[in-house]
C-alpha cells in the first residue's frame, strides 16, 4: 500500500506523520531533534512510503541527507 509522509521540525521536536493511499493516518509521532529516531520511525514503512516531504523554518538538510543515506527517497521540503 502506498504511503506518504510528512515531516514537520519544531524546536523541541520533530512530528511524523504518515498517511496512506486512502488519507487514513497510519502514524503520527512526536521524536527528538535528531535523524535516529525519525530513521528509526519510519524504517517499518521505508518499502511503502512514496514521499517524505519536510517543513521547517530553518535548514533541512541535515535530516535530508540523514534520510537519503538511509535508503529512503522522493525526500523533499517545503518552507
Amino acid at each position: 500500500m502506498k504511503m506518504y509522509c510528512g515531516i514537520v521540525i519544531k524546536k523541541g521536536e520533530i512530528n511524523i506523520t504518515v498517511i496512506d493511499e486512502k488519507q487514513n493516518e497510519v502514524l503520527d509521532e512526536n521524536v527528538s531533534n535528531d535523524a535516529g529516531p525519525v530513521i528509526a520511525t519510519l524504517t517499518p514503512h521505508r518499502q511503502d512510503l512514496e514521499t517524505i516531504v519536510i517543513e521547517a523554518d530553518k535548514d533541512p538538510r541535515w535530516l535530508i541527507t540523514a534520510l537519503t543515506e538511509a535508503g529512503f527517497s522522493n525526500v523533499h521540503t517545503i518552507s
